[in-house]
């Protein structure tokens, strides 16, 4: 995909740099950036071939450099590929902003920066975006140490960058894992996530039952196979669909349906979604019970949308408790299973009662705090100032 950048364009080169071209967050994210900052600078994307994740960015007038590699892996060829590609990439024109986003290109920059193998020339904004701090609660324990060693040394050695966090609480444990002295060399800043779906469609016909929808990767930090417990111990009307990279793959789908059990005939695999809004539109709540989170955006969706969600205890679940109306944040542990159902049936119980009215009072608060308006305002206000 690539659009034709005017040689005389006077805005400001800004490049954001993701990953993987699947749906999911960090893409969501980066194109959201792309459409916000589309006419107060002059905007590209860096990332894998685009498999439905940055399908809207020729529409923000981005122009998308395929850059094979920075999908995260261990692979050293790929790792070599990558490094080579971004580099590159990054070098290859006058960035008044380069903005690292995906885990491992955020690496590869960082490192290439250390090392002065990357000298931005005087001026430049390298920005990194920490989608969820890399170490900590959920993560496993060898990585998050490893993690944290690594962000160590790289916000020791990296000139000044311009740091952003989702949430303010996500910069404090930061400052507290990294040292105050450490985190001082650089500059820090909240931008948080949105949603913007666009036009929703018309809603369909109501199946049958009632419908939890659940969304992203199948992985560990997603954690499929717990949202297949509690949902095996739910009534038999109530129907599960996961969607997502992964959801897709027949290993995957044997492993949870053994997990369901005689629940099993009631989960849908779907896979990767390039348009998620028709499944959204037809749910009755949605369920993410990951291991740790940054803020996102499936949640966010499902909020713009207007359905309650059934949330597991990542750091910033309680950022939406505070204001959803319909919200539950759930135990999730092996002895609280059967509990954690039946505060799930009442929770539907309650919205399947007077889904209207939920629906139109749920979208108005995501208008006010989440919405795409609020997070365009947000990001240019940052912006604005750089280029």
């Amino acid at each position: 995909m690539a659009v034709s950048e005017p040689m005389d364009d006077p805005r400001g080169k800004i490049l954001l740099v993701g990953g993987e071209g699947h749906p999911s967050g960090v893409p969501s994210h980066i194109c959201q950036l792309a459409a916000a900052l589309s006419d107060i600078g002059q905007v590209s994307v860096a990332s894998e071939a685009d498999k439905g994740g940055y399908s809207t960015l020729a529409a923000a007038g981005a122009t998308h450099h395929v850059v094979p590699g920075l999908k995260s892996g261990l692979w050293p060829h790929r790792l070599w590929i990558g490094s080579r590609g971004l580099m590159r990439c990054v070098k290859s024109r006058g960035w008044r902003v380069v903005w690292l986003h995906a885990r491992l290109p955020g690496l590869i920059g960082r490192l290439a920066l250390a090392l002065r193998i990357w000298r931005p020339v005087p001026g430049t904004h390298v920005v990194q975006t920490y989608h969820g701090l890399p170490f900590g609660k959920g993560h496993r324990a060898g990585f998050s140490k490893l993690s944290r060693a690594i962000e160590k040394m790289l916000l020791s050695a990296c000139p000044p960058l311009d740091l952003i966090f989702l949430t303010p609480p996500q910069a404090d444990r930061m400052r507290d894992a990294m040292g105050a002295r450490r985190m001082a060399r650089h500059r820090v800043h909240i931008l948080g996530n949105g949603s913007n779906l666009g036009r929703l469609p018309k809603t369909p016909p109501h199946k049958p039952g009632r419908h939890l929808i659940m969304t992203g990767r199948s992985g560990y930090q997603k954690n499929y196979p717990l949202a297949v417990r509690v949902f095996a111990h739910l009534p038999d009307d109530c129907h599960l669909t996961l969607c997502g990279s992964g959801t897709e793959r027949a290993d995957v789908q044997k492993r949870l349906r053994r997990l369901a059990g005689p629940a099993a005939a009631r989960i849908q695999f779907k896979g990767p979604v390039r348009d998620v809004r028709p499944l959204l539109m037809g749910a009755d709540a949605y369920m993410l019970t990951s291991r740790y989170e940054g803020l996102p955006i499936g949640a966010l969706e499902a909020f713009e949308v207007g359905l309650p969600l059934i949330l597991s205890q990542f750091e910033t679940s309680g950022d939406f408790l505070q204001s959803h109306p319909l919200a539950l944040r759930l135990a999730l542990t092996r002895s609280s299973l059967k509990q954690d159902a039946g505060e799930i049936d009442r929770l539907l119980a309650t919205f399947c009662a007077d889904r209207e009215a939920y629906v139109t009072r749920i979208r108005a608060l995501w208008q006010a705090q989440w919405s795409g308006h609020v997070f365009e305002r947000q990001a240019r206000a940052l912006v604005t100032g750089w280029i």
